[in-house]
């Protein structure tokens, strides 16, 4: 399998929660302007003034693939972790274990969406595209660097997760 080259990088200090990125996701994929169907989620950390673009990382050793029952979490040549909504049973088991919570649900379906990078597309994924004059999110595309660069950055996020 080819390891994944490309990496979307967040950045949760130039996040203004406009939703532009859920919206482009949305209608990329379901033809919709329903921030419900994106692939992309951002939370809103009130008290520190942060909004935190929530995208599937794609772990090496990701444990929503080894948590499925039915075995419908499967990573592509891309190195993308996405769901198989063939036999996806919305069972939910690879949201309560992903480390970011990125799996969201199909509030139509119940089964899980996660990031395929705009799969179809040959260019930069929507919502890279929408969020182009903030810039919270940007994509990476030179290999090791980007693991580097993804790592980094996913630290400083959850430097902001507030600690009780």
């Amino acid at each position: 399998m080819k390891a994944r080259r490309d990496q979307l990088i967040i950045d949760p200090q130039k996040c203004t929660g406009c939703s532009r990125c859920m919206i482009a996701c949305a209608m990329e994929h379901s033809n919709k302007p329903d921030p419900r169907l994106s692939r992309v989620q951002i939370l809103a950390f009130k008290e520190q003034e942060v909004n935190v673009p929530v995208i599937c990382m794609s772990c090496e050793q990701a444990p929503c693939i080894k948590v499925c029952p039915m075995n419908a979490r499967v990573r592509h040549e891309n190195g993308t972790v996405t769901t198989n909504t063939e036999v996806c049973i919305g069972c939910r088991a690879c949201v309560y274990i992903c480390p970011v919570g990125s799996p969201a649900v199909d509030p139509y379906t119940g089964q899980t969406m996660t990031c395929d990078m705009c799969a179809d597309e040959s260019g930069e994924p929507w919502c890279v595209t929408a969020c182009r004059h903030e810039g919270a999110l940007t994509l990476c595309t030179s290999g090791s660097a980007a693991k580097v660069t993804a790592r980094n950055r996913a630290q400083l996020v959850r430097a902001i997760y507030p600690s009780k």
